[in-house]
């Protein structure tokens, strides 16, 4: 915005000096004398000289002055206070305003970007929007400014296992057990689907067991325990498992497919071709080539 008082302030004043500098022409008149250089150099300038350079070099600094505080002057909204930012991205995040979370998190981490609450909140919010890669960077953020924060590692894990890294996914919530993390079935759960995907089946069994043992109401920790089980040999067992999923998740195609294929090791194959029927029928498409196999 342009000073307009200022420029008022810069006329008058040049018309003073101008009317200075005439009335010092007319009592102090040049010479038409001859002057030896030598002694003008010693002399120096004249008084109206200095004087009028003199003024003339304020002004020049005077503008110089108004031209570089107009050019940096300082924007006069208020600067909000980081605190406010991160409890309104709290309150976004508990609306499942996800994206606005996320950015008002950003806008945090610019101003305090080495709190491990922030990156850990933010990566939550990525988490939720299915964005898994910022995630995991966020909660491996958090987890080196806050190596003990057993949390991160949990996230972190559920990221990775998202992303089909299930050897980082294991690591990271071993490491989240480590840390204390260890009353939550959630965890043993994931925790076993990627043992059994990597077909450590041992494992896998032992922290399914786990799972049901900290939440005997979640029908998938039995899932992977059936699972486990198939992948050990131990098709009696998986069967009797399966069908506990089934009488606690009846709509589970996955799991009449699955049971199926434990009947047919144990050469029950009209069993078995039920099940692959009731999978089929409800959806689930490998049933069909399994129909083709066993069941023609």
């Amino acid at each position: 915005m342009e000073n307009k008082a200022l420029d008022s302030f810069f006329f008058g004043l040049a018309f003073i000096i101008g009317i200075a500098i005439l009335i010092g022409s007319l009592f102090f008149p040049k010479t038409d004398d001859a002057v030896d250089p030598a002694s003008a150099a010693t002399n120096g300038p004249t008084f109206f000289q200095e004087f009028s350079e003199g003024i003339e070099s304020f002004l020049q600094s005077v503008k110089s002055s108004s031209d570089t505080n107009q050019s940096s002057t300082p924007s006069n909204e208020p600067q909000e206070e980081p605190n406010d930012i991160f409890n309104r991205a709290y309150d976004e995040y508990g609306k499942r305003e996800y994206q606005k979370a996320a950015d008002d998190y950003s806008k945090y981490l610019k101003r305090v970007p080495g709190d491990a609450s922030g990156y850990y909140n933010r990566g939550l919010a990525f988490y939720r929007l299915e964005n898994y890669s910022d995630a995991v960077n966020d909660f491996e953020k958090a987890a080196e400014l806050d190596p003990k924060k057993a949390s991160a590692f949990l996230y972190k894990g559920y990221s990775h296992e998202r992303l089909d890294d299930c050897m980082q996914s294991i690591e990271d919530f071993q490491k989240a057990i480590d840390l204390g993390y260890n009353k939550d079935g959630e965890l043993y759960k994931f925790k076993a689907r990627c043992e059994n995907r990597e077909e450590d089946y041992n494992q896998g069994l032992k922290d399914a067991l786990k799972a049901v043992a900290l939440d005997k109401k979640d029908s998938y920790g039995f899932f992977e325990v059936a699972y486990a089980q198939y992948g050990l040999k131990k098709y009696a067992d998986s069967v009797a498992t399966y069908s506990k999923v089934i009488q606690m998740n009846p709509k589970d195609d996955v799991a009449f497919h699955n049971r199926g294929l434990a009947y047919v090791f144990l050469k029950k194959t009209s069993l078995a071709c039920k099940d692959f029927q009731k999978s089929f029928d409800m959806g689930y498409e490998d049933s069909k080539e399994r129909l083709k196999e066993y069941c023609e």
